[in-house]
């Protein structure tokens, strides 16, 4: 199956690398668009400053998470379209970007643990999203 634009939601932690990796290789053998986000449920929306923004957001000064979004994006050897950082419930987020940007693979990550079973949004993203879906298993 070839993609054409692949959404990948990172956490900024160290296992984004691995989400953003798995993803990167896929947009390289499809010659997809590659776009990232950030959902942030407790700050002001933000978007990146150079980079575009679909999701019509009021622009505020959070330096912590552009700098890490874009320290991820910079290292990479593949074109980033889009990187985002909002606020508000993921799958809300999550889906609102899907459609606005046409994506049709959402990549993210899940760690298997006590806290991640018990509150994890996978479940939630499979019954919400209107597009292919690949969690990537992420060792503690």
């Amino acid at each position: 199956m070839s993609y054409n634009h692949i959404l990948v939601a990172v956490d900024l932690t160290k296992s984004s690398e691995i989400v953003i990796g798995k993803a990167v290789l896929l947009a390289k053998e499809a010659n997809a668009k590659l776009s990232f986000i950030y959902v942030d449920p407790h700050h002001l929306s933000i978007s990146v400053p150079g980079r575009a923004s679909l999701l019509a957001m009021p622009e505020v000064d959070s330096g912590k998470e552009k700098e890490e979004l874009c320290a991820l994006v910079d290292q990479l050897d593949y074109p980033v379209e889009n990187t985002l950082v909002v606020i508000g419930d993921l799958e809300v987020k999550l889906t609102t970007a899907i459609n606005q940007l046409d994506a049709d693979l959402l990549v993210c990550g899940h760690h298997h643990d006590f806290w991640s079973r018990l509150l994890s949004s996978v479940r939630k993203l499979a019954n919400t999203v209107n597009t292919d879906l690949l969690i990537v298993y992420l060792e503690k």
